[in-house]
């Protein structure tokens, strides 16, 4: 018993005949079958069928080595961002969020102490004294408002922060 493989199927065709029927040089054809990707038939001969198989085979596994080419492509270039940031947060051009809120907070506790005492300097009548403790815990109110519109803005990554606040 033969082999199936290994008997001729379909039309036999010279290397020039391959060569024009995919649109590619004679050196081409014989890559092919150096790479194993193309099986002869005979001196100078293939099978159709074999060509065809071959010529699949072969841009399948350009697409495959193109693949796995993008994927190290990108994993490289996730590994230089990742370098990048860490060079930034080491020159202090970059701050963890958790900081930077811890900043905030801190200068607000004193602006809020200061400007809460204000109205008690300001003056010891106290009708004068609620409305100027209104006009202050107003602003207050404000703030805290656009602090909390900041904080959402902090917490979703797909806002762009550096976009005019709505008033």
């Amino acid at each position: 018993m033969t082999n199936e493989d290994e008997k001729p199927r379909g039309n036999t065709l010279t290397v020039n005949q391959v060569a024009a029927l995919c649109g590619r040089s004679t050196q081409w054809v014989h890559q092919l079958v150096k790479d194993g990707f193309v099986q002869k038939q005979g001196k100078n001969q293939y099978t159709l069928v074999s060509v065809v198989r071959g010529v699949i085979a072969y841009y399948e596994d350009l697409q495959s080595k193109s693949s796995k080419t993008v994927a190290a492509s990108r994993a490289t270039e996730a590994r230089t961002r990742e370098i990048e940031l860490r060079i930034a947060e080491r020159r202090r051009e970059l701050i963890a969020v958790e900081d930077a809120r811890a900043v905030v907070l801190e200068f607000g506790a004193i602006v809020k102490s200061e400007f809460g005492a204000l109205p008690a300097r300001y003056t010891r009548e106290m009708t004068e004294r609620r409305k100027l403790e209104q006009e202050v815990n107003g602003s207050f109110e404000r703030i805290s408002a656009a602090a909390r519109r900041s904080e959402a803005a902090l917490a979703d990554p797909e806002r762009d922060l550096s976009a005019k606040s709505e008033a």
